[in-house]
């Protein structure tokens, strides 16, 4: 009996001093993680990754570090060493979801459209609430030429946005009214540009609204009305190359060759190798 005590006494502190070693381990790779991540701020991306590699020395089952040892080699341009990274996150976290998002994100950047699909289909199959992966799947779906599997995903995400996120609505809108356009379902799509607050958005984000409005104006033969919207957007920028460039086509399919030929110099001034605008100069001869 005394022998089985003192075994079990020396089994338990052998478990005890493993535990001790552990959590030393991840204490350590912990400052290493820290060290990583304000080298990561200030630009170091190579100092950064030596940290984190130091981390992953000491806990090398911490999905933590491989994260970080991917976004660190991302910013170096090795994308393919990054995308291996993320996955071993992945694998290391037991599949997290927010995790899988990533790993799709680096592959659809990294031009990997199937496998990044693989990765945010399984995200959303995890947590179907993330907004992020439905917006990323909606990317890669039109990528792929599935607008109407996309529309699914982004109006998913409107009806889950609220007005504290006024400008990612808007933005989703965006997206929504230009793959109605782009099936030539234009009345779809000014319903719903015509919903956009305006009022709300910042300048930038209402002279796209403006500029979509007017494609869909323009497509239902409303030619005055589209060019209306894009005068609105050029009080906010004068100097936009898109909205004259736009307004040039406009006042050409109207017949407009004055104000097209003023449109595309104020095009052009600003951005003399513009080659819609120097197509479309060609194209109506308007005088160099």
């Amino acid at each position: 009996m005394l022998l089985s005590l003192l075994v079990l006494g020396l089994l338990s502190g052998c478990q005890w001093l493993h535990l001790q070693n552990s959590m030393g381990d991840w204490g350590k790779s912990r400052s290493y993680i820290y060290a990583g991540d304000s080298a990561m701020k200030s630009g170091q991306y190579v100092t950064a990754i030596e940290q984190f590699e130091e981390a992953a020395k000491l806990a090398p089952d911490d999905p933590v570090v491989y994260e970080r040892l991917s976004e660190g080699n991302w910013e170096l341009g090795n994308q393919t060493r990054a995308i291996n990274q993320m996955a071993r996150a992945v694998q290391a976290s037991d599949y997290d979801p927010q995790l899988l998002y990533k790993l799709a994100d680096l592959n659809f950047k990294h031009g990997d459209l199937q496998r990044a699909l693989e990765a945010v289909n399984r995200s959303i199959q995890s947590e179907p609430q993330l907004v992020d992966a439905r917006i990323l799947r909606a990317n890669v779906l039109r990528e792929q030429g599935a607008p109407a599997k996309a529309l699914d995903d982004l109006h998913f995400v409107l009806g889950v946005l609220d007005e504290d996120d006024i400008g990612q609505q808007v933005e989703m809108q965006l997206e929504v009214a230009q793959i109605y356009i782009q099936q030539h379902r234009f009345q779809n799509a000014l319903s719903v540009v015509t919903t956009i607050p305006i009022t709300k958005i910042e300048d930038q984000l209402v002279i796209q609204a403006y500029q979509t409005h007017s494609q869909t104006l323009q497509q239902l033969g409303r030619l005055e009305d589209a060019q209306e919207k894009l005068e609105l957007a050029l009080k906010l920028d004068g100097d936009h190359i898109e909205t004259y460039y736009r307004l040039a086509e406009i006042h050409t399919l109207a017949n407009n060759m004055a104000g097209a030929s003023l449109a595309l110099q104020q095009a052009l001034a600003l951005s003399p190798h513009h080659q819609g605008a120097l197509q479309l100069r060609q194209r109506i001869s308007v005088p160099q």
